[in-house]
C-alpha cells in the first residue's frame, strides 16, 4: 500500500497508487508369417542275409543235397512321411483408429470497448517559464492563461536523487531519478502537477472545491510521453496517473491527504498496480471509450477506486466527472455524492527509473 505522510507544511501527495485433443492411431500387431516344420529324412535300409554262408552239408551226396540256407531279404524301412508344413501365423488387424479428440472451444468472448465513442477536454495553454526542481520537496507555482498550476517533486518515498525541469516544450520533464524501490511497497514519490489545495498550496482560480453533487463538466487533458522508457521494463517501474482528491467537508487547505477518498485515472502502467484489488475488467464507462479495469481498495483507511486502461494512452483530452459518476452508481462504496471534490493532480508514480518522463501538458476546468 502506497501512504502519503506529512512532512511539516510540505505536499505530500499520495500515492495510489483449449486445449484440444490429439488422436493417433493404434499400430497394427505382428505380421511375420510362421516357417513350415522340417522334413524328415528317411528310414536307413536294411541289408539281406549274409551272402557268405555256405550251403547244407554235402556229406552224404547221393541221398541229400542240402540247399544253401534261404536267402534273407528284408526289406527296407518304410520311408517316414516328412513333417506337415505348419501355416504361416496369423497376419494381425491394425488396432482400431482412434478418433479425435473434441475440438476445444476458445477462450471468454473479448469485450467490445466503447470504440465508437468520441470525447473531448479542455485546451492547454504553455508554460513560457523555465527552471529545475530538486527533490524532495521543491516546488513552483506556475501561471498558464488565466489559471495557476502547482508543480512539484514530490519525493515522498526516497531520499535519493531526484530533479525534474519544466518550461519550454514540456510542462515538466524528469531528468534525475536514483531511487530503486521494491514494486511491493511505496514508490519514491510522485513527481506532479494539480489543481486545487493541500498541505498550505493554492491555485487561483480553480474553481475548487465543489461538491460532487453540484459538479457538471469537469473538463481536462494530459498528454505526456515515455521518450523510451516503456521499451525498457527492467530498468523502468512507473505509472502515468491522474490521482484526484475528495473531502467530506469542503476546503481542506491544509490536509496532507484526503478526508473523503480517491480516485484515479491510469493512462499506463509498467511493473505497478493500482492500490488494492482488481474488482472488474474490461468495465465500459458510460460515454467514455475503451476498456478499463477496476481497481478498489483503500490508503490509511480511505477508499481509493482506480480507472486503468487497458492499453497505453498518452495524449488523451475527457470528462473527468464521466469517472465520478460512473463510480456513483456502480461502486457506491467508492464515491459519495456529498462529498467535495478538491484536487486533480497528473504525474508518474515512480518505483524505478523514469528518467525523460516528460509532462507534455496539463488542464483541468471546472464546472
Amino acid at each position: 500500500m502506497n501512504l502519503r505522510q506529512a512532512n511539516g507544511g510540505v505536499l505530500l501527495s499520495v500515492l495510489l497508487l483449449a486445449t484440444a485433443f490429439s488422436g493417433c492411431g493404434a499400430s497394427g500387431g505382428s505380421t511375420t508369417a510362421g516357417s513350415g516344420g522340417q522334413l524328415s529324412a528317411a528310414g536307413n535300409t536294411s541289408t539281406g542275409g549274409d551272402p557268405g554262408a555256405s550251403g547244407g552239408d554235402t556229406s552224404d551226396p547221393s541221398t541229400s543235397v542240402n540247399t544253401g540256407g534261404t536267402p534273407a531279404t528284408a526289406s527296407g524301412s518304410n520311408s517316414p512321411a516328412g513333417g506337415a508344413n505348419a501355416t504361416g501365423g496369423k497376419v494381425a488387424t491394425g488396432g482400431a483408429p482412434t478418433t479425435g479428440g473434441r475440438t476445444g472451444t476458445g477462450g471468454a468472448p473479448v469485450i467490445r470497448c466503447n470504440s465508437d465513442v468520441t470525447v473531448s477536454g479542455c485546451t492547454p495553454g504553455q508554460l513560457t517559464q523555465t527552471g529545475t526542481l530538486n527533490g524532495p520537496y521543491q516546488t513552483y507555482n506556475a501561471t498558464i492563461g488565466s489559471k495557476q498550476y502547482f508543480l512539484q517533486v514530490n519525493e515522498w518515498g526516497s531520499s535519493s536523487t531526484q530533479t525534474m525541469s519544466y518550461g519550454g516544450s514540456y510542462f515538466f520533464k524528469m531528468t534525475q531519478q536514483q531511487a530503486n524501490m521494491p514494486t511491493d511497497n511505496k514508490p519514491a514519490g510522485y513527481p506532479s502537477m494539480f489543481i486545487g489545495a493541500n498541505s498550505n498550496h493554492t491555485t487561483s482560480n480553480s474553481g475548487l472545491p465543489k461538491q460532487v453533487s453540484a459538479l457538471g463538466k469537469v473538463l481536462t487533458t494530459w498528454n505526456w510521453a515515455d521518450n523510451g522508457t516503456a521499451a525498457d521494463s527492467v530498468n523502468n517501474v512507473f505509472n502515468a496517473a491522474y490521482d484526484v482528491w475528495f473531502s467530506t467537508n469542503g476546503a481542506e487547505a491544509a490536509a496532507s491527504g484526503p478526508s473523503g477518498g480517491y480516485l484515479m485515472v491510469w493512462y499506463y502502467t509498467q511493473g505497478c498496480q493500482p492500490v488494492g484489488s482488481l474488482t472488474e475488467a474490461g468495465h465500459l464507462v458510460a460515454g467514455m471509450p475503451g476498456c478499463w479495469n477496476v481497481w478498489t481498495g483503500t490508503n490509511n483507511g480511505k477508499p481509493v477506486i482506480s480507472y486503468q486502461h487497458q492499453g497505453q494512452l498518452s495524449s488523451f483530452g475527457f470528462d473527468l466527472n464521466l469517472f465520478i459518476q460512473d463510480a456513483l452508481k456502480n461502486y457506491p462504496t467508492y464515491m459519495n455524492s456529498t462529498w467535495y471534490l478538491t484536487n486533480i493532480f497528473t504525474g508518474f508514480e515512480i518505483w524505478k527509473g523514469g528518467v525523460n518522463l516528460e509532462s507534455t501538458s496539463f488542464c483541468a476546468e471546472v464546472n
